[in-house]
């Protein structure tokens, strides 16, 4: 009987253990993105470039820091997005991008 406490609690334990590497390799092909944006400060604007990036297709998340006037995206595996791109679209939302910083996957 204890045997078999033992062994439910390892099944148990297991995939638990197993989920945090799973989810590592899903992010380690995304490349991230952060672009500093000039003139970024309420959390309306915020809220406006997360609805406009999570609308593109190459964009996995979206994380706005007011305080620090950056936007930071993750992008899906294998996506892509160019400066030019992304300055225009910060220029169509009313902000400028004064750099773009990249990790890649």
């Amino acid at each position: 009987m204890k045997s078999m406490m033992i062994s439910l609690a390892l099944l148990m334990v297991v995939p638990m253990a197993a989920a945090p590497t799973a989810a590592a390799e899903a992010v380690a092909g995304a490349q991230m993105v952060t672009l500093k944006v000039k003139g970024l400060v309420c959390d309306f604007c915020a809220r406006s470039i997360e609805a406009m990036m999570k609308k593109r297709a190459d964009v996995a998340t979206v994380h706005v820091d007011l305080d620090k006037g950056e936007v930071h995206l993750r992008l899906k595996p294998g996506a892509t997005l160019d400066d030019a791109t992304a300055r225009r679209l910060m220029l169509d939302a009313g902000f400028t991008v004064a750099a773009i910083e990249r990790v890649p996957a």
